[in-house]
């Protein structure tokens, strides 16, 4: 009789853990990400980091009354590129590590022909985490909020930087000429 009782205390706690983590885990249609507004029209995929830090800019910048960013598929590929860099040759700055590169030129390397451009970067567990503290910090927020962007675009490359496990962040941003 004690092992039975042993037994289904067992397996309440193993349905209860199943349900928790259930619960806790992303639907799988979030956890693959999913296609947003593409510049020019169309819609363009972003993996699960990047659209929902792609939704917050938009969120704060709808909150202000200010245009809402398209995703351009030249500073989407700056931006991946970038914090995949950054992770693999473990190095953090807007420049590109060896190269004497700028943010903009590396943006316009990637084929973006700007007017405007500007660049954030971060690194942090949660891409909800990482905008919270770029609207904390008056020149990320400046970028974000800035009404001559219109364009962007949003790489999450997860690694080790600094010996921690993290997501590193680019979002760049962008006015064609």
């Amino acid at each position: 009789m004690k092992h039975v009782a042993v037994l289904f205390v067992s397996i309440l706690f193993a349905g209860i853990a199943a349900v928790g983590l259930s619960a806790a885990d992303p639907p799988p249609a979030q956890a693959a990400g999913g296609k947003v507004a593409r510049c020019g029209g169309g819609k363009i995929f972003l993996r699960a980091p990047e659209r929902r830090l792609f939704e917050l800019h938009n969120r704060a910048r709808a909150r202000r009354g200010l245009p809402r960013l398209c995703v351009h598929p030249a500073l989407k590929r700056a931006a991946e590129a970038h914090s995949r860099d950054m992770i693999r040759r473990d190095y953090f700055s807007h420049d590109t590590k060896g190269k004497n590169e700028s943010a903009c030129e590396r943006i316009r390397r990637f084929g973006y022909r700007y007017r405007y451009c500007g660049e954030n970067i971060g690194y942090n567990r949660t891409p909800q985490r990482m905008f919270n503290a770029w609207m904390r910090s008056s020149g990320h927020r400046a970028n974000i909020l800035n009404r001559k962007y219109r364009e962007v675009g949003v790489g999450a490359y997860r690694g080790r930087y600094n010996g921690y496990k993290t997501t590193m962040y680019t979002v760049d941003f962008g006015r064609r000429r």
